[in-house]
């Protein structure tokens, strides 16, 4: 019996799964990730020390190795997040810890100043944008506030790829990551020297890009002694995180579209070649390599489990009896949402509360709920929240479609998100079309273990790793009577708030109120201020 290890460095936490040749879990382990907060420069700042991270990662597969009979794997891959990374001295050392984030009140980076490069010229060769999040910024921001972050600094190696350097000593990174670089020319697959020595960066500031599946390396004696893994385990070259999940829901052909749900949002659609258009630059759109070959896949992301998030911690405690525990809580959200009336009595919520990137890309748009009215009760509110994301959902793959001029030949849906039954299906009303949700745990690590098995053969190709190991899905079905209703509310009113908006929100970013500092708490004990 094969046993195929998959790995995903999430954003929130590390998943190890253990599958046999027909995609039965054999073992799983998870770890929360090892954030620590800085400071740079005066900004708040997270990172993952190197060997922080390598111990994580030791400690996560320990753990699934324990739980089989013997500590026999026949392969691995890891699915990595993007823009993570360590800058790396000639002996392969890190320098600095890997930043996950930055303030977003940092001054943005010099990366971009004086390139010489437009943003719409950039999307066209590369797919991708100039973008404060992606590597040349953040290297260069790191370079210029810290000291120590690039001095001597040889290459700069992605956060998976670091740790696939450590199990086997080779450094790589696949298509699906590489084109987070800003640097990747889609056509030609292969990085632009000119980009490079615009974004003043060296030219072997990455790795070699390389197909996913391709053999990287064996585990290192070393490596195996701290992991439990056997010497010699093939280490195979994954993928990005969220294109390495979608492929293990099926997510392979063209005219497939895909929706993962979880602290970010990314609606996706398959296709066959890149997809580098004005309408698609205009809309935010991302086009980055698919982990499979001869594809491509053009996403919007947004801001979505973070809203919920948001809304659940912040605005909806109060008025609560007690306080309640995240899965009770939870619970009490989708109850209200069920039991209020579609369109929410009226009220419309924008989403924007983390800013917009996609279709209208705008950082200086902000969260509203519209149409108050002395009737509304938290219930609207709760079902406007789900409402207002899932008409954001739809905007975004109207949007995409339109960009490559051909509707979805299927949706599937996945990610974190799909555990709450009442948003799924709101998502599938307000889209008017079936939703084939993704019933399988843990798709992303599925999706990296199927890349492990076509490394080794096990698989002749993505497509037979796709029909063997894929994973269970269930259709939602709309409801047409609901479709038709939020078709009106998503035309004449959302859309148009979308725009609408968009001045006031400037407005209100560029007022600054006079200084102001909170009473004290003795004088809300008083009676002078209000207390919680």
């Amino acid at each position: 019996m094969r046993r195929l290890l998959g790995i995903d460095l999430g954003t929130t936490s590390f998943k190890a799964v253990v599958y046999d040749g027909h995609g039965n879990c054999l073992a799983s382990s998870q770890i929360a990730t090892p954030d620590e907060q800085t400071t740079v420069n005066g900004f708040r700042v997270t990172v993952w020390r190197a060997e922080s991270l390598w111990n994580v990662m030791c400690s996560l597969i320990r753990e699934a190795i324990r739980q089989l009979p013997d500590s026999r794997i026949d392969a691995l891959a890891i699915a990595e997040l993007g823009l993570v990374g360590y800058p790396m001295d000639s002996a392969g050392n890190p320098l600095y810890a890997g930043v996950t984030w930055i303030d977003p009140s940092a001054p943005p980076s010099s990366a971009f100043r004086g390139c010489a490069i437009e943003d719409a010229a950039l999307f066209s060769v590369t797919g991708n944008h100039l973008s404060p999040i992606y590597p040349p910024a953040w290297i260069t921001w790191m370079s210029e506030s810290e000291p120590g972050y690039a001095g001597g600094m040889t290459c700069w190696l992605n956060v998976g790829d670091y740790a696939a350097y450590k199990l086997c000593g080779e450094m790589a990174l696949d298509y699906s990551m590489a084109s987070q670089t800003t640097i990747f020319e889609q056509s030609s697959l292969s990085y632009r020297r000119d980009l490079l020595r615009a974004f003043k960066l060296a030219e072997n500031v990455f790795p070699s890009p390389r197909p996913s599946g391709t053999l990287l390396g064996r585990v290192l004696p070393e490596a195996a002694a701290a992991t439990g893994l056997a010497a010699d385990v093939p280490v195979i070259l994954g993928g990005a995180d969220f294109i390495t999940g979608a492929y293990a829901a099926g997510f392979l052909d063209s005219g497939d579209a895909a929706i993962l749900t979880g602290t970010w949002e990314n609606v996706i659609v398959c296709s066959d070649r890149p997809e580098l258009g004005a309408k698609l630059f205009e809309c935010g759109a991302i086009c980055d390599a698919h982990v499979a070959p001869d594809r491509w896949s053009i996403r919007i992301e947004n801001l979505s489990g973070e809203v919920t998030e948001w809304y659940r911690t912040k605005i909806r405690p109060h008025g609560l009896a007690e306080p309640e525990g995240a899965e009770t809580s939870w619970s009490r959200l989708i109850e209200e949402a069920e039991t209020a009336p579609p369109g929410s009595s009226g009220v419309v919520f924008m989403p924007h509360v983390f800013g917009s990137y996609g279709p209208r890309h705008d950082p200086l748009a902000r969260g509203a709920f519209i149409g108050l009215s002395g009737d509304c009760t938290c219930r609207e509110l709760t079902r406007a929240l789900f409402e207002g994301l899932s008409f954001q959902t739809r905007h975004a793959l109207e949007a995409l479609t339109a960009g490559i001029g051909k509707a979805p030949r299927r949706v599937v849906a996945m990610g974190g998100g799909t555990k709450n039954r009442f948003w799924v299906q709101n998502k599938a009303d307000i889209l008017g079309c079936p939703l084939e949700v993704v019933t399988t745990p843990d798709v992303t690590p599925r999706g990296a273990a199927m890349i492990a098995g076509v490394g080794i053969g096990v698989f002749s190709d993505f497509r037979d790793a796709l029909r063997q190991f894929g994973g269970a899905v269930t259709t939602v079905t709309p409801n047409r009577r609901l479709t038709e209703f939020y078709d009106r509310v998503y035309r004449e009113v959302y859309l148009p708030l979308c725009n609408q908006l968009a001045p006031f929100n400037a407005r209100l970013a560029n007022l600054r109120p006079p200084q102001f500092e909170a009473a004290s708490s003795n004088a809300a004990l008083s009676g002078t201020g209000g207390g919680r």
